[in-house]
């Protein structure tokens, strides 16, 4: 009689034991396959939401007959900006060949200073002393006039002043310093000062 009791015990263990582990399983398969479905139920690819800001730049200026007035560079990206610019002179031909001969300033052509909120770089760049708004114009002209003095060495070369105007975000400030550090400039406070 013993013997059926336990007989019967251990029945019911491995019965009890056999409902739970089909249960587990059970739920498992529910989980598993919910969490498959959730995945695949989708409309289409998942979109980055993240737009990084972008910084651009345009040159603005006046040309007058040969004279080139009130040079500007305005920020045309989205974020605020540091604005550089480089001044580049050459005599040209129609074709665009550069001469081998290089324009000499107040001989050539009339010699300029950068304007008042302008500083020259080591890098041979011109910085904008304060960061620019998006959709804003450097306040103070680079060039205020640059024009011709003396006719070109050659013939059929003619002279020509080019304006390449960058930037760079103005936030953090550790992106001029890091970036822009052969310019001999930080930002200090809210603008550019030399490097101490």
């Amino acid at each position: 009689m013993y013997q059926r009791k336990h007989h019967r015990r251990s029945h019911r263990r491995s019965g009890k034991s056999a409902a739970l582990l089909v249960s587990l399983l059970l739920l498992l398969t529910v989980t598993v396959g919910g969490t498959i479905a959730f995945l695949m139920d989708s409309d289409g690819p998942l979109s980055n939401l993240f737009n990084p800001s972008k910084v651009t730049t345009y040159v603005d200026e006046t040309l007058d007959g040969e004279t080139k007035k009130d040079v500007k560079i305005k920020n045309t990206g989205d974020t605020e900006a540091w604005i550089r610019a480089a001044v580049v002179v050459t005599w040209q031909d129609k074709d665009g060949n550069v001469y081998g001969q290089a324009p000499v300033a107040g001989t050539n052509y009339t010699a300029w200073t950068p304007g008042t909120d302008w500083l020259t770089g080591d890098d041979g760049f011109y910085y904008y002393k304060y960061p620019v708004a998006a959709g804003a114009t450097t306040s103070n002209a680079l060039i205020t006039q640059i024009s011709p003095i003396d006719d070109s060495p050659a013939e059929g070369y003619y002279l020509t002043v080019e304006i390449i105007g960058s930037g760079i975000q103005s936030v953090p400030e550790t992106v001029f310093n890091t970036e822009w550090a052969s310019s001999g400039l930080q930002v200090q406070g809210n603008k550019l000062a030399d490097a101490e």
